[in-house]
C-alpha cells in the first residue's frame, strides 16, 4: 500500500503541477537551441532507429513519445514502460542537448548503468521520472542543480551509496521517491529545506540514523513512507508540527522511545503504521484526537500499559492492530463505540478479563483475541458478529462451553478456539457455517460424541479437535467433505471402527488419528481402497500407528493400493510400517509400534506389499541376482544401491548395508532412523519408501526409483548439466524449498535433515527434485529449548555454528540449501565463495561470472528475474548467523510472490554484494 499509494497520488498531482509549466514554457517560448543537436542526442540515445529518425528530416517532434514547443525545440520525452531493452542512461546527455526539456519520463524501460553527472544540465526540468529501471551507482550530485524540479522519482533501482545532501537545494520540489534502492547512510538534515515537499518515498533502503529534527519543517507534507530501513532512535517531539501529514509510515525500523503526545497534533492523519519497531511505553491518550485515523498499527513493538479509553474517540477507524507486544490490563468499554472496525488485531499481549462489548461491533470482519490471558465464558452475543470472516480466539483460559448462537456466523470462515479450558457438548448447528474453511477447537475439554452436522461444512479444507474428550466412533458424515484437507481426530476417547470412506478423500493430505481406542490401526473386515498417486503422493501425514487397540476381535486387514498407471499385486511390497507383518487371518495379535518390532528376539522384520517376506525376499534377491555388483548405482552415507525389476516390471532402488555394516550400531541406527523417518513423511519432493527388510544379517530399504540420479552427478556431466537450463535449475530448487518447507513446518515434531547435499537431491525422469537420505533426520523436541546432537552431514554443507555448539535447529538445514541453491546455479560447490563471502573482492563479483558458463546467461525476462532472486535467496540463506537466515517457510512464501523486483536484462550488473543486502529477502518471521 505504502509506496504504491505514494506513487499513485504524486502521478495525479504532478499530472497537473507540470502540465501548468509545460503550457507556460509553451506560451513564453524557448530558449535558442540547435535543431540538429537534438537530433544528434536522440541518435546517440539508440531509443530510436536512425531510419525513424531520417523519416522526420529536420525535426524529431513526430517521433512517440516526443513533444515540443511551438518554436521546434523538444519539451517533453516520455518512453515510460517503453521497453527499450538494456539502454545506458546518459548517452544522449551533453552540455546542451535539450536545453528547454521539461519533462523527462523513462520509467520501467529497462535502463541500467549510472545517471551521469551531465543530468544536472537540464536547467529547465520540472519533471524527472527513472523509476523501476536497473540504475546503479550513487546518486550524482548535480542533481541539486535542477532547481525547478517539482516531481523526482528515482524508485525501484540499484543506487546505492548515501542520500546527496545537495537534494536541498530542490526547493520547488513537491514529490521525492527514493524508494526500493540501497540507499544508506542518515538522512540529511538539509530535506528539511524542501518545504514545498508533500510526498516523501524512503522505504526499503537501508538508510539508518536517528530521524533528523528538521524533518518536522516539512509543514506541507501529506505522505511520509520511511518504511522497512534501519533507522533508530524516538520520534521526534515535534512531530505535531506536520499538520497537514495524512500518512505515515515507518514500520520495519528500530525505533525507540515512547509515542510522543504530540502525534495528537496529527488531525488530519488517515494512516499511521509503526508496526515492528522497537517503541515503548504506554499508548498516549492524545491519540483519540486522530480522529481522521483509519488504520492505526502498532503492533510488534514494546508497548505496554493499559489501553487507553481514548481509542474509542477514533470513530472513523476501520483497522486496529495492536498485536505482539506487552499490554495489560482489560479492554476498555469504550472500544464499543468504534462502529466503523472491520479489523480488529490484539493476539500475544496480556490482556485479560472477560471478552469485552467490542462483541457489539457489527462490522467487524477480522478478530484476532488470541494468545492472552481472557477468561470467563463465551458470551452468547457473539452471534451479533454477523459479518466476521475470521474468529480466532485461542491461547487464553476462556471456560464454559461454546454457545450455540456461534452458528449463526454464517460468514464466519476461520474459527479457532483452541488451547483454552472450553467444555461441554459441540454445538450441534454447525451445518449452518456454510463458508467455514478452518476449524480449530484442539487442546480443550470439549465432550461427548462429534456431531455429525460437521458434515454439512461444505467448505471445510481443515478440522482439529484433537486433545479433548471426544468419545463415540467418527460420524460417517465426515466422509462427505470432498475439500477437507487435513483432519486431525487424535488424542480423544473414540472407539469402533474407521470409516472406510475416509478413503474417497482424495484432497486430505494429513490424516491423524493417534492415541484414540479404535479396534484396529487401521479399517478392519474392509477393503481399504487409496488412490496412491493422488492420495498417497500427496499425503503429508497418514497416521494409524499409534491407535490404541481394544480388546475385540482384530480381523483380516487388507490394504490394496490402486495407482492411476498399475495394480500392485501379490509380489509387489507395499509400506505397512504400521502394522507390521501381519499374518493371514490374525487374530488377537497386538500391533506393534515400529520400536517394539525392531526389539522382536531374533530381528526378523520384513516389511512387504504382499504380507510374504520369504517371497518377497526371493524376488529381490532374483532381481539383483543375490546384489550383484553389476545392479549397483551408487553408494550413500552407508551401504550400496541398487536398481532392482521386480517380476511385475517395476523398477525399485535398493539401500543394503553391507554384511559388516550390518554389525555397526551406528549404522544400524542410521538405517532405523531413515525407516522411523520415511514412514512418516508422505510429499512429493521427498523420496517414498516402499518397504524394508530388517534383519540381523542382512538389511535394505526399498524404495522409490528416481531415473536420473543424483543433482551431483547430474552437475559434473557436462552433456546432462548442459540439459538443466535455467528454468529446470530453478524448479529443482524449488523441490527443494518445498520438501524442507514441509519437513520444518508441516511435521509434528518438525524433522531437520542434517544432510541437504546435492549428492541427497535425486532427479526423476522429469528433472524433479526429490529428497533422500534420512539416515541422519533428527526430530525437535517442541519441549526444548536446546537440541543438542552429535555432529552429522557433509563437509561444504554444514552450517558453521556447528562448529562451536552442538544444539541442532532448522536453520542448520536452511544453510545446506543455500550451498546446494548455489551449487546448482553455479554448477559447482561454491566453496571458494563460501570461504570469502565477507571479503570485498568477493562481494564485488558479478552474479553473471559465477553462474555455470556451460549455459549461456539467462535472457528472458522471467528467467532472469527467477536467477536473480534464488540466488539473492541463497546468499540470505549463506548468513553466519543463524538468527539472521531466513525460515524454510518465509523462503518459500518470497518465492512464490517473486517478492523484490531485482535486475532483468541488465543481468551483468548484479553483484554478489548486492544480492548480500538484507533487504531483497525480509527474514523477519
Amino acid at each position: 500500500m505504502m509506496a504504491s499509494s505514494i506513487s499513485n497520488s504524486v502521478s495525479s498531482f504532478a499530472a497537473v503541477a507540470v502540465a501548468l509549466i509545460s503550457c507556460a514554457s509553451l506560451v513564453l517560448g524557448s530558449v535558442e537551441y540547435s535543431p540538429e543537436q537534438e537530433v544528434k542526442a536522440l541518435l546517440a540515445s539508440e531509443w530510436w532507429s536512425p531510419e525513424c529518425l531520417n523519416s522526420t528530416t529536420t525535426t524529431p517532434c513526430k517521433l512517440p513519445g516526443i513533444t515540443c514547443n511551438r518554436a521546434g525545440s523538444i519539451t517533453r520525452i516520455s518512453i515510460h514502460k517503453f521497453f527499450i531493452y538494456g539502454t545506458e542512461l546518459g548517452k544522449f546527455l551533453n552540455g546542451s542537448s535539450f536545453p528547454n526539456l521539461v519533462h523527462l519520463d523513462l520509467a520501467a524501460a529497462e535502463l541500467y548503468g549510472s545517471i551521469p553527472p551531465e543530468i544536472g544540465t537540464l536547467s529547465k526540468l520540472t519533471y524527472l521520472d527513472l523509476s523501476h529501471n536497473y540504475l546503479s551507482g550513487e546518486l550524482p550530485l548535480s542533481l541539486g542543480n535542477l532547481s525547478q524540479l517539482v516531481v523526482l522519482d528515482i524508485s525501484f533501482n540499484h543506487i546505492r551509496g548515501s542520500i546527496s545532501s545537495e537534494l536541498g537545494n530542490l526547493n520547488t520540489l513537491v514529490a521525492l521517491n527514493l524508494s526500493s534502492n540501497f540507499l544508506y547512510g542518515p538522512i540529511p538534515s538539509s530535506l528539511g529545506l524542501l518545504t514545498n515537499l508533500t510526498h516523501l518515498d524512503i522505504s526499503a533502503n537501508q538508510i539508518n540514523g536517528q530521524l533528523p529534527l528538521s524533518i518536522t519543517s516539512l509543514t506541507h507534507l501529506m505522505e511520509f513512507d520511511a518504511s522497512y530501513n534501519a533507522i533508530n532512535g524516538s520520534i521526534p517531539i515535534h512531530i505535531g508540527k506536520l499538520k497537514n501529514l495524512q500518512l505515515l509510515f515507518m514500520p520495519g525500523n528500530r525505533l525507540d522511545g515512547p509515542l510522543p503526545s504530540s502525534l495528537g497534533q496529527l488531525t488530519k492523519l488517515t494512516t499511521l503504521s509503526l508496526y515492528s519497531n522497537n517503541i515503548s511505553g504506554s499508548i498516549p491518550p492524545e491519540i483519540g484526537k486522530m480522529t481522521n485515523l483509519t488504520h492505526l498499527d502498532l503492533g510488534k513493538n514494546m508497548l505496554n500499559g493499559s489501553l487507553p479509553s481514548s481509542l474509542g474517540q477514533l470513530s472513523k477507524l476501520t483497522a486496529l492492530s495492536l498485536d505482539s507486544n506487552n499490554i495489560t490490563g482489560s479492554i476498555p468499554p469504550e472500544i464499543g463505540k468504534m462502529t466503523n472496525l472491520a479489523h480488529l488485531d490484539l493476539r500475544e499481549n496480556m490482556l485479560m478479563g472477560q471478552l469485552p462489548p467490542i462483541l457489539g461491533l457489527v462490522n467487524l470482519v477480522d478478530l484476532d483475541l488470541s494468545v492472552n490471558m481472557f477468561d470467563g465464558q463465551l458470551p452468547p452475543e457473539i452471534g451479533y458478529l454477523k459479518n466476521v470472516k475470521s474468529l480466532l480466539l485461542g491461547d487464553n483460559r476462556l471456560t464454559g462451553a461454546i454457545p450455540s448462537t456461534i452458528c449463526d456466523l454464517t460468514n464466519l470462515q476461520y474459527l479457532s478456539l483452541s488451547r483454552n479450558q472450553l467444555s461441554g457438548l459441540l454445538p450441534s448447528r454447525l451445518e449452518n457455517l456454510k463458508k467455514l474453511t478452518s476449524l480449530k477447537l484442539s487442546s480443550n475439554n470439549l465432550m461427548g460424541p462429534i456431531t455429525p452436522s460437521l458434515g454439512g461444512l461444505r467448505s471445510i479444507q481443515d478440522i482439529d479437535l484433537s486433545y479433548n474428550h471426544f468419545n463415540g466412533s467418527i460420524p460417517i458424515e465426515i466422509c462427505s467433505l470432498s475439500v477437507l484437507t487435513s483432519l486431525d481426530l487424535s488424542n480423544n476417547l473414540l472407539v469402533g471402527e474407521i470409516p472406510y470412506k475416509l478413503a474417497d478423500l482424495v484432497n486430505l493430505a494429513t490424516l491423524n488419528l493417534v492415541g484414540n481406542h479404535f479396534n484396529c490401526c487401521i479399517p478392519c473386515s474392509l477393503e481399504y481402497t487409496i488412490d496412491a498417486e493422488e492420495h498417497l503422493h500427496n499425503s503429508s501425514c497418514l497416521l494409524f500407528h499409534a491407535n490404541r487397540p481394544s480388546t475385540g476381535i482384530i480381523n483380516k486387514v487388507k490394504l490394496i493400493i490402486v495407482s492411476t498407471s498399475v495394480i500392485l499385486a501379490s509380489s509387489f511390497l507395499v509400506l505397512i510400517i504400521w502394522a507390521m507383518f501381519f499374518k493371514r487371518g490374525c487374530k488377537n495379535k497386538k500391533i506393534k509400534s515400529l520400536d517394539e518390532t525392531i526389539a522382536t528376539k531374533n530381528g526378523d522384520i520384513f516389511s512387504v506389499w504382499n504380507y510374504d517376506g520369504n517371497l518377497a525376499y526371493k524376488d529381490i534377491i532374483q532381481a539383483t541376482e543375490d546384489f550383484d555388483i553389476r545392479y549397483c548405482i551408487g553408494t550413500g552415507g552407508y551401504g550400496s544401491v541398487y536398481r532392482a525389476q521386480l517380476p511385475n516390471g517395476k523398477v525399485v532402488a535398493l539401500k543394503k548395508l553391507h554384511t559388516s555394516e550390518v554389525e555397526e550400531p551406528a549404522l544400524r541406527k542410521s538405517f532405523e532412523n531413515e525407516v522411523k523417518t520415511l514412514t512418516e513423511l508422505k510429499h512429493r519432493n521427498i523420496v517414498r519408501l516402499y518397504g524394508f527388510c530388517l534383519h540381523k544379517r542382512c538389511m535394505f530399504l526399498i524404495y522409490q526409483y528416481l531415473e536420473r540420479g543424483s543433482l551431483f552427478c547430474v552437475l559434473n556431466n557436462d552433456v546432462e548439466a548442459m540439459e538443466l537450463d535455467w528454468k529446470k535449475r530453478v524448479n529443482i530448487i524449488k523441490g527443494i524449498v518445498n520438501a524442507l518447507c514441509y519437513l520444518h513446518n508441516d511435521c509434528t515434531p518438525p524433522i531437520v535433515h542434517r544432510d541437504v547435499t546435492t549428492n541427497n537431491v535425486l532427479l526423476n525422469s522429469e528433472l524433479e527434485a526429490v529428497v533422500a537420505d534420512f539416515g541422519t533426520a533428527k526430530l525437535l523436541d517442541p519441549n526444548s529449548t536446546t537440541q543438542t546432537t552429535i555432529l552429522a552431514g557433509t563437509y561444504g554443507y554444514i552450517a558453521p555454528e556447528l562448529a562451536y555448539t552442538i544444539a541442532v535447529t532448522v536453520k542448520c538445514d536452511v544453510y545446506s540449501f543455500g550451498v546446494v541453491a548455489l551449487e546448482t546455479l553455479m554448477g559447482k560447490h561454491p566453496k571458494e565463495i563460501l570461504s570469502s563471502l565477507p571479503s570485498s573482492s568477493t562481494q564485488n563479483l558479478k552474479l553473471i561470472e559465477i553462474l555455470d558458463q556451460r549455459l549461456a546467461p539467462p535472457r528472458s525476462r522471467l528467467a532472469v528475474h527467477n536467477v536473480a532472486l534464488v540466488a539473492s535467496i541463497a546468499f540470505a540463506c549463506l548468513n553466519a548467523d543463524p538468527k539472521r537466515r531466513p525460515t524454510m517457510d518465509i523462503v518459500s512464501k518470497q518465492i512464490a510472490e517473486h517478492r523484490k523486483p531485482l535486475a532483468d536484462h541488465c543481468f551483468h550488473e548484479i553483484t554478489i554484494g548486492h544480492l548480500m543486502n538484507p533487504l531483497v529477502l525480509c527474514i523477519d518471521g
